[in-house]
């Protein structure tokens, strides 16, 4: 099976790629900087570039029976970061996808899609509020993220 994994140097992304790579899966690991991914291995194909460069990331899932996203917002309480790069990027990938014909995208961030049938606990309904409060900017992203057509998020 050829996976692409975005992330793939993160900490999720090494354990998915190694996995598939001891798999026998071909995986292209497209991540951010050249020597951030220290793997040479016939079935891994290493991607360098930003998540705004749209014709770099429908190069790397052209051939992708499966497109992974292991990407995560930078959890930054500074309150100096504005821009939604990982938003934007899931976009892009998204995009990318529907131009290819690509069905299948699996992302293991921190997103979720809320269901009528959740039930509200304390950690529910608190955890939400904390990174809200916490990290706003990882927290717009997320909310980003987990949009439907149609969805509105708070």
């Amino acid at each position: 099976m050829n996976l692409t994994v975005f992330g793939a140097n993160g900490a999720i992304g090494k354990i998915i790629t190694n996995h598939a790579l001891n798999n026998g899966d071909t995986v292209t690991a497209y991540v951010r900087r050249p020597d951030s991914l220290k793997q040479s291995r016939n079935n891994l194909k290493i991607m360098v570039g930003d998540l705004s460069n749209r014709l770099l990331i429908e190069k790397a899932i052209e051939n992708a029976d499966v497109v992974i996203s292991a990407l995560g917002p930078v959890l930054d309480t500074s309150r100096k970061l504005k821009g939604t790069p990982i938003a934007d990027g899931h976009a892009f990938i998204i995009h990318g996808m529907e131009m290819l014909g690509k069905k299948r995208f699996v992302t293991l961030a921190t997103p979720t899609v809320h269901s009528d049938e959740d039930r509200k606990n304390f950690i529910t309904v608190v955890s939400p509020i904390m990174a809200k409060i916490i990290f706003p900017n990882a927290y717009r992203e997320m909310k980003i993220i987990e949009q439907r057509p149609g969805q509105k998020t708070s």
